[in-house]
């Protein structure tokens, strides 16, 4: 575990007295945990963990992942995987954050906003690409245009 501790606060790039003071204690303190001069209290197993978002089995026993997976992690996979913009990533992380009951209200109503049918067609198929092809479309009016009609 004394190896571990150094692992980890080497990996996140903190000096053993910055390490330390995120949990409450000295340098000297994680120095001596690090150097196996001291036990490793169950409360500081507890603190460093929480502190750090670390796998408490990963901690004690060495096994499984080094980080617990957090909201955060997932999120910003998310994000990564499916390209998404700042928009899309709060939609997502707001839809989320809403409990099941309220989750379902916004499908509803997404669906009847939306019709099943519609969802297979194409919605934009018709609509213009660039501007040229909108004035193409719909020419620009002139001012002296509008007041004949």
């Amino acid at each position: 575990m004394n190896e571990r501790i150094r692992c980890l606060r080497e990996e996140i790039g903190l000096s053993r007295a910055a390490f330390g003071q995120k949990i409450g204690v000295s340098g000297d303190v994680i120095n001596n945990l690090e150097r196996g001069r001291v036990d490793i209290k169950e409360p500081m197993i507890k603190l460093i963990c929480s502190e750090f978002s670390i796998n408490e089995e990963w901690l004690r026993n060495g096994t499984g992942n080094m980080k617990v997976q957090t909201v955060s992690d997932t999120m910003e996979q998310l994000k990564k995987e499916f390209n998404l913009d700042n928009f899309g990533y709060n939609l997502v992380y707001q839809y989320l954050k809403l409990d099941a009951d309220q989750r379902k209200s916004v499908r509803d109503f997404f669906y009847n906003v939306v019709d099943s049918e519609m969802l297979d067609e194409d919605l934009y198929g018709e609509v213009p690409k660039t501007p040229e092809e909108l004035e193409e479309q719909f020419p620009p009016v002139k001012p002296d245009q509008e007041d004949a009609g």
